[in-house]
């Protein structure tokens, strides 16, 4: 039977290439690096080596972040954090018992240009940072003794232009199964709706790859469940079959389900199919695939469809990148923000500009948003075609993956005949291996003109995804679909709208300042009063770039405008465009690196949701500036709103239609209130005050219990509040951690973009009021108390009750060589990168 094993915990890690590398080697007299010169010669990958100097680490592990060390040296597309060369190091046991079993071990990433080393034998070598893939180790283990896998890294090369991080950052586990066995991304379940005048069904077709590894030809079962959401057995379909000697052989079975609850953003249904195969009645593999029913479709003229509905793409594109974890995030987190980017309306993601985390595609498929799956880069090579495969056969499973994207602004290519025969080859490719969802391309530069190219040489791309508006060119959607009607768009990355959370005025730490390149203007600042300032107004923006307001009024009243997504859903390390050191993030994000809204997220919200909303700022802490005007703005799906300040009308400003409103007010501590009108009925009040001095810390985490699984986290936000509970945005001080019971503090932020603290010290400055703290658990059930202190402020201590989980992938322990001995060890708490 199949046996999944997490290898998460654990692990051994070293900074730093290792010249000498020639322990119990051959010819270890004359090398430091013999490894390649007998089989089995890679003395790191050996038991015995003495890695106790090495640092305890659990997975997944970003160790740039970790060391979260800033140099000016470094460049600022990467966040200016020094990079360097590791090795990971794990020993286990594997007993008599798995003598004759297929062994493998699955990596969901590893940063980059990882090589595999087992029990001294090199396994293989993955370029891309951003692939998943396995290994098989049966025929290397030493069965009934010690095993050591090692891990070489090298992420000093970059792949992205944006911060990527380094190391196993992702899931790894060991997977155990007979000979004759379903191979990994070895399931593939296609739907097709049939309707008539009484009810709906569902076609299913279900592919299975059966691997067989015996040295005979076997003859086989195979039994296919599928399971409804409450765990009830729908239909059970039966086939058998042989497969020859190390043969693969494809097995298609067929089946129709009434009525299927269809997978949609309202009601995300999940059904799972069990595959079991059997020789001579006996259980030998059992494989899960959770999978859901409904139907997409690109429209010229109407858009995008789900489920036969006219859905328009309200989306994001995202880097995988946190406060406190770097690119190493637990999947909770990952679920976090996709949580944060629902409540936000936001209902698509792209996963810009590479393979995203398992851990990202399920969180969508179980919480209802869409997904553009977009490929690193844009290539037909054996590399990168093998590269684009994993993706297709990895994800292709998941309803709420909508498009395949092939690449993303290949500026060198993309209107040239290698980009036709590139992206001809590749669309035709990943048809074969998915003939159910279409193809796009995020294209940028004149995306118009490309575009005749293609269609001159005979090429027509699935779905057209154009990046931004030909430098601002706002007509250019209306000219595209007059000149190509019948050809599906839609925005695939847009607005880059560039502000800074809780900033409003100059910021006197930050002068490094890339305001034209060769002559041209690189950014533009639409209001000449902030001129050189990123501020949270969100009137900041690249030249090829736009306002919340431009942005989604071109795509909310145009229907043959699939959607739009825009550039980004969070900040993230790295491209720090205007600026440059001392800054180190990113501000294109809705939200900052902790995922605390800036004040554009309202904007989005109020136009991405039903629900009323009324955003009002910036805040009303200006001493010393009594009698100057604020500039205080709106954000609203209300049909008018008055603005009162000290209790004096302002006037009442009807809210146009995807825009926002605005008054000119001269400042007075007090209060400013905010009224929405519908239908000429006040419908919604919000306030803002000046506050008073910061005497209070505020713990908010999002959830208040967890499981004991060793990986699950739970988000704490800070805020400095005054002795009514306000936030005091302009007073930041130092905010000291401690966490006890069964939990660790594993990472700290606050969102500030020229904050080189440290992601691991116990301890933040806030940020205009605000920090976050990040709780990870362990594998006990019980009590967290997580306490907040900050000098002259009152101190707040938080609990959350660690449950205890059901996990279905039982831990595999460490072992460790001591003194000649053979040592098993649990799952590390205190050195295991918690602070």
């Amino acid at each position: 039977m199949r046996e999944i094993f997490n290898m998460n915990l654990g692990w051994k890690f070293y900074y730093g290439d290792i010249e000498e590398q020639n322990f119990n080697s051959v010819h270890k007299e004359s090398f430091n690096k013999p490894q390649w010169l007998k089989a089995g010669n890679n003395g790191l990958a050996m038991w015995g080596y003495n890695d106790s100097e090495w640092k305890d680490v659990n997975l997944p592990h970003d160790f740039v972040n970790d060391y979260c060390e800033f140099s000016p040296e470094y460049t600022p597309r990467q966040g200016c954090l020094v990079t360097d060369k590791a090795w990971y190091r794990k020993s286990f046991y594997l007993s008599h018992e798995d003598e004759g079993k297929t062994i493998q071990i699955e990596f969901d990433g590893v940063f980059r240009d990882c090589t595999v080393w087992f029990n001294g034998h090199f396994i293989g070598r993955n370029l891309s940072g951003y692939t998943s893939f396995s290994f098989d180790l049966s025929d290397f283990i030493n069965y009934g003794k010690e095993n050591v896998i090692a891990v070489y890294v090298n992420p000093t090369e970059y792949e992205g232009w944006w911060y990527e991080g380094g190391g196993i950052y992702r899931d790894v586990r060991l997977v155990k199964t007979n000979r004759l066995h379903i191979p990994q991304w070895g399931t593939f379940i296609k739907s097709n709706i049939i309707k008539d005048e009484k009810n709906q069904k569902a076609n299913l077709t279900i592919e299975t790859t059966i691997a067989n590894q015996y040295e005979n030809q076997v003859s086989f079962d195979i039994c296919t469940q599928i399971i409804d959401k409450d765990g009830n057995l729908l239909t059970e379909l039966t086939s058998n079959s042989s497969a020859k000697s190390n043969k693969r052989i494809d097995i298609v079975q067929q089946t129709t389900m009434n009525d299927p609850q269809l997978w949609s953003i309202e009601n995300p249904y999940l059904y799972k199919a069990i595959t079991v195969l059997k020789i001579e009645g006996n259980v030998v593999d059992r494989y899960e695939t959770p999978f859901g029913v409904r139907t997409i479709k690109f429209d010229s003229e109407k858009g995008f469809f789900l489920n036969e509905k006219p859905i328009k793409l309200q989306g994001v594109c995202c880097h995988e990148d946190h406060a406190g974890v770097g690119t190493g995030l637990p999947a909770s987190l990952h679920e976090h923000r996709i949580k944060r980017l629902k409540d936000m309306g936001c209902n698509a993601y792209r996963s810009s500009h590479n393979h995203p985390s398992p851990a990202i595609l399920e969180a969508c498929d179980r919480l209802g948003m869409l997904v553009i799956d977009e490929t690193r880069l844009m290539s037909s090579s054996e590399e990168y075609k093998e590269q684009l495969k994993s993706l297709i056969l990895r994800d292709r499973n998941h309803p709420s993956i909508i498009l395949w994207s092939l690449g993303n602004e290949e500026m060198v290519i993309q209107g040239t005949f290698i980009g036709v025969r590139i992206l001809k080859s590749l669309q035709q490719f990943v048809h074969e291996l998915d003939p159910t969802r279409k193809c796009t391309y995020a294209m940028n530069g004149e995306w118009d003109k490309y575009t005749d190219f293609h269609e001159e040489k005979g090429f027509t791309l699935d779905v057209k995804g154009f990046n931004y508006n030909l430098m601002r060119n706002f007509d250019s959607y209306d000219h595209f679909h007059q000149k190509y009607p019948t050809l599906p768009f839609f925005g695939s990355e847009n607005a880059s709208t560039l502000t800074t959370r809780g900033l409003y005025k100059e910021n006197e730490e930050e002068k490094a300042l890339v305001l034209s390149k060769q002559g041209s203007e690189v950014c533009i600042w639409s209001n000449d009063k902030r001129k050189g300032i990123v501020t949270a107004y969100g009137e900041t923006y690249p030249v090829w770039g736009s306002t919340p307001d431009e942005t989604w009024k071109l795509v909310a009243n145009r229907p043959y405008v699939a959607g739009a997504f825009i550039w980004t859903g969070f900040d993230y390390r790295g491209e720090t465009f205007p600026f440059e050191w001392p800054s180190v993030v990113a501000r294109y994000g809705i939200m900052d690196l902790c995922g605390f809204a800036k004040d554009h997220y309202y904007y989005y919200q109020a136009w991405w949701t039903k629900e009323p909303v009324l955003h009002v700022f910036p805040h009303w802490n200006w001493e010393g500036k009594e009698g100057e005007t604020i500039d205080v703005r709106v954000y609203s799906n209300m049909d008018e709103i008055e603005l009162f300040v000290n209790g004096s009308s302002c006037g009442r400003k009807v809210m146009p239609e995807h825009e926002h409103v605005q008054w000119e007010v001269p400042y007075q501590p007090g209060e400013v209130v905010a009224i929405g009108y519908k239908d000429g009925t006040a419908l919604i009040v919000k306030k803002i005050e000046t506050t008073g001095k910061p005497t209070k810390i505020i713990l908010t985490p999002n959830r208040d219990k967890i499981y004991a699984d060793h990986d699950d986290v739970c988000v704490v936000d800070v805020k400095i509040t005054d002795e009514y509970g306000r936030l005091v945005p302009n007073q930041d001080c130092i905010v000291d951690f401690t966490v006890e019971g069964e939990g660790k503090l594993i990472g700290v932020g606050n969102g500030n973009p020229l904050s080189h603290e440290h992601d691991k010290e116990p301890q933040r400055k806030t940020f205009h009021g605000m920090c976050q703290a990040i709780i990870q658990s362990t594998n006990n059930s019980g009590i967290i108390s997580i306490t907040a202190k900050s000098k002259g402020i009152e101190s707040h201590v938080l609990t959350i009750q660690s449950e205890v989980a059901n996990n279905p992938f039982p831990i595999l322990p460490a072992l460790e060589y001591n003194q000649n001995k053979l040592v098993e060890v649990g799952p590390r708490d205190a050195a295991d990168g918690g602070i």
